[in-house]
């Protein structure tokens, strides 16, 4: 005889648990010739059970092999032999979650005594059915809730008021009724006044597995005059959970403003005369807006392009860039004159500068321009560079160098005549441009500086005859962000004489990085220094040295300075380099010589001292040459020239001497007079 399965097994609903099924056998072990099958199945469609497949057999007594028979029934069976069919067979189907009405029954059924082919053995009894019941109610999940935008999200209104929708995705829900629903709202908008009249949305509910998008439909703001934010809360409920509160933020836009070009005031006013200075300059025209409200085109005022006519050579510049001013905007701009060039005599102009508001049609606004007579005799100062323009410099990467510029002499008064932009040089248009390969390509950073080297505001450097030397120009090389030295070309352009003068541009060429520089020797050649050279009384000039210097870098160099003292009563030592100025370097190879006149009018030999000192261009590595000195002798009236040897000098007696010796002679002289008298 074959028993059922094992009694009924309760399984609660929604509760993954394994399925046991127990068959026996009460003659067990049962011999059976041609192998045994028994077959697993159930009965009740109102349930839901997933296909059984033989995967999800977890467990059967070795031998026993089962397989898919069909949608709902599993076929186990053995092979033929002695004992083919234990007492007992237990299959273990794998963890299920089932779900269907309270107390369904599941009937599990089996047959017994199959041979290999699957027909009933004869005698052989189906066994009974055993059932398993599924019991409690479904699953209650209430969905969870996804935004778009985001939760804590910006939701931008457009100008007309109106925002897109918040979209809120259900996912992730079973069941039904209360306890499988999520409910998003009412949704409440705070803290927006009149921009949002509208403060309330409609709840919305999602239930059970329901997947269906829904939208949180945002009421119109209405724009201020300035944008509003405003929030909004939305309480989000699942189940008999409590609310959580989903926060978004509105934006409100500020409200179109009416659009209104600004009024224009200017200073001078309109139809005045503007009178230049001599030096060819006037202040600008100072144009204030007011008034005005919005954007765009509608709500601009322009004012230009300006044009000026009539004033011939002496503005040789015609046309001013246009000026536009938007909406509310008080902020005023300036016409800015340009430069024009004083002529032999007075010149008037009429500068025009169209006027549009919003878009009509142009106003001309008119004033008179007088460019005054140039002064007689302006001559701008020569301007000299040390280094000297085109040639290269070394320096340490993040050190500062200074390009020292005189006029002529670094740090003196400077030369020319007369005032006024005729009678300047004006350097201007100063950039530094890296000539290398690195990438990304290294800056250099150059400014216009004071003889102190206090950074100049402004884009341009006036030297003013007879007025100071007012400044250099000094560069700061980066830090290298390569190991190679980073080059660079330092540009300015000279402006000479300033009032539309011609243009020449100087370049400097500074290496960043690069090894130190050598700075040299320098060599006094034809005489040792410290020895004695004589001169001629009155006489051509005699050379006292020839000064080179060996040995240095590309673009090193040392400027002498040779200066007279301790010269002899009576007697005048005059020195001249050539060159003027005396700049000594290697690469390129400068050098020069020293030469000296004297006048004596003194009988005995007059003499005196000439030093010459050096001053680097590249103090920051290189020191100033050491001076040498030179003694220089001059005849007396009538004398033969002194040797040039070295010798100690005998003072002689000097001019202020013979004075008074004579005048104590003619005191002797009236003392014996009046002695005689009175005897």
């Amino acid at each position: 005889a074959v028993n059922s399965p094992s009694s009924a097994q309760n399984l609660a609903q929604g509760t993954a648990s394994p399925i046991v099924v127990t068959f026996t056998n009460s003659t067990a072990p049962t011999a059976v010739a041609a192998g045994f099958q028994f077959r697993l199945a159930y009965n009740n469609a109102a349930i839901a059970f997933p296909v059984l497949t033989a995967a999800q057999v977890v467990s059967v007594p070795s031998g026993i092999v089962c397989n898919q028979f069909n949608a709902t029934t599993l076929s186990c069976g053995g092979f033929s032999g002695a004992g083919d069919f234990p007492a007992s067979v237990t299959v273990t189907i794998g963890t299920q979650t089932l779900a269907g009405p309270s107390s369904s029954p599941l009937a599990m059924t089996n047959f017994l005594a199959f041979d290999g082919n699957g027909d009933p053995i004869a005698g052989a009894t189906a066994g009974a059915a055993g059932t398993y019941t599924v019991t409690g109610g479904a699953v209650n999940t209430p969905p969870s809730i996804a935004y778009n935008p985001a939760l804590g999200s910006t939701i931008n209104y457009t100008g007309g008021g109106t925002a897109t929708a918040i979209v809120a995705t259900p996912s992730g829900g079973a069941g039904s009724g209360a306890a499988a629903t999520t409910t998003v709202g009412a949704c409440t908008i705070s803290g927006g006044g009149a921009a949002f009249p509208t403060t309330n949305i409609a709840q919305l509910s999602f239930v059970g597995n329901t997947v269906a998008p829904q939208n949180i439909n945002l009421p119109n703001c209405v724009p201020q005059a300035l944008a509003t934010n405003a929030t909004l809360t939305c309480p989000e409920t699942q189940g008999a959970g409590a609310a959580v509160n989903r926060v978004f933020t509105l934006n409100c836009p500020a409200a179109a403003a009416v659009n209104t070009p600004p009024t224009m005031a200017y200073n001078p006013a309109l139809g005045s005369t503007i009178t230049y200075t001599g030096g060819g300059t006037a202040t600008a025209i100072v144009a204030t807006p007011s008034a005005g409200a919005g954007s765009g085109a509608a709500a601009t005022t322009t004012v230009g392009a300006c044009a000026i006519t009539l004033g011939g050579a002496a503005f040789p510049t015609t046309n001013i860039a246009q000026l536009s001013f938007v909406g509310n905007t008080v902020t005023p701009q300036n016409i800015n004159l340009p430069n024009c060039v004083p002529q032999a005599a007075a010149v008037n102009a009429t500068l025009t500068c169209p006027e549009s508001r919003g878009g009509a049609a142009a106003v001309n606004r008119v004033w008179t321009l007088t460019c005054p007579a140039a002064a007689v005799g302006a001559t701008p100062p020569t301007l000299t560079y040390n280094p000297v323009a085109g040639s290269t410099t070394n320096v340490a990467a993040g050190a500062n160098t200074v390009i020292s510029v005189g006029c002529p002499t670094d740090g003196g008064a400077c030369g020319g005549t007369g005032t006024g932009l005729a009678a300047t040089s004006r350097l201007e248009g100063l950039t530094a441009t890296f000539t290398g390969a690195a990438s990304p390509q290294p800056t250099m950073v150059c400014n216009f500086v004071t003889e102190g080297g206090v950074v100049l505001g402004g884009s341009t450097l006036d030297f003013v005859a007879t007025q100071a030397d007012p400044g250099d120009i000094r560069c700061t090389c980066p830090i290298n962000s390569t190991s190679l030295p980073e080059p660079f070309r330092v540009s300015v352009n000279e402006r000479i004489p300033a009032s539309g003068g011609i243009t020449a541009t100087r370049t400097f060429d500074l290496v960043c990085g690069a090894p130190p520089p050598n700075c040299g020797n320098i060599v006094a050649a034809n005489q040792s220094p410290g020895s004695i050279v004589a001169l001629t009384n009155g006489g051509a000039a005699t050379q006292v040295t020839a000064l080179s210097l060996v040995g240095a870098s590309t673009g090193v160099s040392q400027t002498t300075t040779c200066v007279v003292s301790g010269a002899s009563a009576g007697s005048t030592f005059n020195v001249t380099t050539t060159p003027t100025p005396l700049i000594l370097s290697t690469i390129p190879a400068q050098s020069g010589t020293v030469s000296a006149t004297c006048t004596n009018s003194a009988t005995t030999t007059a003499s005196a001292t000439v030093t010459c000192s050096f001053a680097s261009n590249n103090a920051a590595v290189c020191a100033n040459g050491n001076p040498v000195q030179f003694t220089l002798n001059c005849p007396g009236a009538g004398g033969p020239p002194p040797p040039s040897v070295n010798f100690i000098p005998v003072p002689a007696m000097t001019e202020q001497g013979r004075i008074l010796l004579a005048a104590l002679v003619l005191l002797m002289g009236l003392g014996v007079v009046g002695f005689r008298m009175r005897g």
